[in-house]
């Protein structure tokens, strides 16, 4: 079964009007360097790709799909297409196109694409047909963690903020909830808090009604970098809105939280800092 990065990354060798290299496949499809290598050499070792020469320039390597990978890509479309549906459900027709408009604003698609031109042939851009709102979400993801490492980079971690943000506004809380609250799978959620506690941000004590869990919460000093970080966090988010004209920011807000119910806290308009 494919991941989705797996399945943009395919998707967009598949799509591409000239073969592109590693890199500019993991730009296209939203993703870092070292996530786009691990994903094509997952994808190369079952066999849905291979890299080869660019015959053009024998010193690049280029991503092409096999025949049989790519007709079996091809035959994953309506999944993907009841994927995109079901993520959309919770908003009316008329929302959904309006909030796809949005996304292409957010992700930057239209002036990613106009930079790849002017900077040449190989430099990897969103496919013109690729607007599957998914995709389009991580797009808008990459750019906003560009623009995070801008202003908080070497400081914190955008999950790491989102963790403490949590635990500012609820107090002591469970392990598990803290995951499910700053929209973080268990996996990511236990590495963060550890690299938390590590630097003295949060604590974890057995929770009183049950001492098989524990609760966590922020130390005095991880309540302090909070309210120190804020106003930078508030640059972040005004800086990935900019695309959006000002009306029509506080809407994008209401309506991505819609799509990700069943936790919209974290995308509330005063707390969307991840």
């Amino acid at each position: 079964m494919l991941t989705s990065p797996q399945y943009s990354v395919l998707f967009t060798a598949a799509a591409a009007k000239r073969p592109l290299d590693q890199l500019s496949v993991g730009r296209a499809a939203g993703l870092d360097r070292t996530t786009v290598a691990g994903v094509i050499r997952r994808l190369e070792e079952q066999g849905w790709l291979r890299r080869e020469r660019d015959p053009v320039d024998a010193r690049r390597l280029v991503v092409n799909l096999p025949v049989p990978a790519a007709m079996a890509l091809e035959g994953l479309a309506p999944a993907v297409r009841t994927l995109q549906e079901r993520l959309m459900a919770p908003l009316s027709a008329v929302d959904r196109v309006w909030l796809g408009r949005r996304l292409v604003d957010l992700s930057g698609h239209h002036e990613a694409a106009g930079t790849a031109a002017d900077a040449g042939p190989h430099e990897g851009t969103p496919m013109e047909g690729d607007l599957r709102p998914g995709h389009l979400i991580r797009l808008a993801q990459q750019r906003h963690t560009v623009l995070w490492a801008d202003e908080l980079g070497g400081i914190i971690t955008g999950p790491q903020f989102a963790v403490l943000l949590v635990l500012a506004e609820s107090g002591p809380t469970g392990q598990g909830a803290v995951a499910g609250l700053a929209a973080l799978d268990r996996s990511s959620a236990s590495d963060v808090l550890r690299r938390l506690e590590t630097r003295g941000w949060t604590e974890r004590r057995p929770d009183p009604d049950d001492r098989r869990s524990r609760m966590v919460s922020l130390t005095a000093v991880g309540r302090a970098l909070v309210d120190e970080l804020w106003p930078a966090v508030g640059r972040v988010q005004e800086r990935i809105l900019e695309p959006v004209s000002a009306p029509e920011r506080g809407r994008v807000v209401e309506v991505l939280a819609a799509v990700g119910s069943p936790r919209p806290a974290a995308l509330a308009p005063r707390h969307g800092g991840q």
